[in-house]
This record gives C-alpha cells, structure tokens and sequence, in this order.
C-alpha cells in the first residue's frame, strides 16, 4: 500500500482517497485539526493494542466536526482513520471549550 508521509504526518493513501469518496474530505484535510490547536483527544480502548495505543482526536474542519484517528510512529502521527464526529466526540469538544456546560 502507498503511504504519503511528511515532517508530522503520515497515511495510506488508498484510505485517505476512499474518505474523500465517501465524506468529501481527505486525510490531507483532516490533519489540519491538529494546526488549530483546538481539538480535544481520548483514547481508543477498543482499537488499541499492546504493540500501538490508538487517539481519537476531535475538532473543527470549517464547520463540520471530525474525528481523526492515529497512532504515534516516531515523530508522526499516523492518521488510521477519519469521519464526521459523532455526538459524544462533538460534546467532549464544545465542554472543553467552553461552547455548552
């Protein structure tokens, strides 16, 4: 599988076409959560390993909220996984800033 990499990030880039497919926005797009730095992270017990934790990430691309998964490898994040946040994900974000009580 071609994987796209860069100075903080990297991915498949058959994963990240077949969001673009299905969502309208790529891997490329969603990697911009992370350069707001106004996104909130938790940890993904279910996918998790012994061998990789995986980070759910949420925040704000333009007016959508998406969730963003990855896993540290090195000095990256390996973007696994990205999506429309759902409910729970969209209201971690607006409690941690400030958006509802």
């Amino acid at each position: 599988m071609p994987d796209y990499q860069d100075d903080n990030f990297e991915w498949n880039i058959e994963k990240s076409d077949d969001r673009m497919r299905r969502s309208g926005f790529d891997f490329h797009a969603a990697k911009r959560i992370f350069k707001s730095d106004r996104f909130v992270e938790r940890y993904d017990d279910v996918h998790s390993t012994n061998q990789e934790d995986h980070i759910i990430a949420t925040g704000m691309l333009g007016p959508v909220y998406i969730s963003v998964v990855y896993v540290e490898r090195g000095t990256r994040k390996r973007i696994i996984s990205a999506f429309e946040a759902d409910d729970d994900d969209i209201t971690d974000y607006m409690v941690t800033y400030a958006i509802i009580e």
